[in-house]
């Protein structure tokens, strides 16, 4: 009997302790509802948008040296000799070495289908071969090649790099592609502005609700892309390209675009 009361003891008083526990969380919800209401009712959220415009100050290229021949060795010896005159050219226009990067360096061995004389035979996993079947896969060479990016701060320069790399036979050029070296400073400078545009219109809101402005309590921003703005033209000096007649072409350099949007919620008094 002693042990039956003690085990309904047991029962009620753990009964008993979810019940405070479901009472305790019921609280809880209610106060931390009414808190989030009164932070509402008592704040106020403005917008702030600002635009940064500057021209750009490098130009990247990217292009790649690619060489097949029947031995590695060969190969390599064709690259290198391909980058050396490159960099050496570069060298000579005053491109610094920073500012030269190899991106990949690759070999892959080169196979091909070949016809062979065969008759009708079985392969050790059991295929069967026929006379029609006349082609083998053997490897004849390697692909080598080489992926390199440069950055050029001279646009002046543009016309004779092209001028260089088409010479020298490159693949995969792409480029000039002009772009801002520290964009973080640019958006910064839009942040700011953001900012300033956001407490303006907070100080103009407040005024016209007759209301003053308590602690900042929330930011938010949302970064914008760059983009160009074709605002300048640059002409390059004539490029051979091993064409017949030689041409000038104009790239626009343009000014690259960006943008800040930020959010900034006070408390109102």
């Amino acid at each position: 009997m002693e042990q039956k009361s003690h085990v309904k003891l047991l029962m009620y008083a753990g009964t008993l302790f979810l019940v405070v526990l479901s009472v305790l969380a019921i609280v809880g919800t209610i106060f931390l509802t009414k808190g989030s209401q009164r932070y509402d009712e008592n704040t106020i959220s403005v917008s702030g948008t600002a635009e940064v415009n500057s021209a750009p100050d490098i130009a990247n290229f990217s292009f790649t040296v690619k060489e097949t021949s029947k031995t590695n060795k060969e190969a390599q010896d064709v690259i290198s000799e391909k980058v050396s005159t490159i960099l050496d050219g570069l060298e000579e226009l005053g491109i610094k070495e920073k500012d030269i990067k190899t991106q990949s360096y690759t070999i892959y061995p080169k196979y091909e289908y070949v016809r062979v004389e065969r008759e009708q035979e079985v392969a050790v996993d059991g295929t069967i071969y026929f006379p029609g079947n006349d082609r083998q896969r053997v490897q004849t060479g390697f692909d080598v090649s080489q992926n390199v990016s440069l950055k050029l701060r001279d646009f002046d320069q543009v016309g004779t790099v092209l001028e260089l790399l088409a010479e020298t036979g490159v693949e995969n050029l792409n480029g000039p592609n002009f772009d801002i070296e520290d964009p973080e400073a640019l958006q910064e400078e839009a942040r700011e502005e953001a900012i300033d545009d956001a407490k303006d219109k907070a100080k103009r809101l407040a005024k016209d609700l007759g209301v003053k402005l308590g602690d900042v309590v929330s930011f938010n921003e949302n970064k914008g892309g760059w983009y160009p703005q074709p605002y300048a033209r640059m002409e390059l000096q004539a490029v051979s390209f091993d064409m017949e007649d030689s041409f000038a072409p104009e790239l626009p350099t343009g000014e690259n675009t960006i943008s800040s949007n930020v959010t900034i919620t006070y408390t109102i008094k």
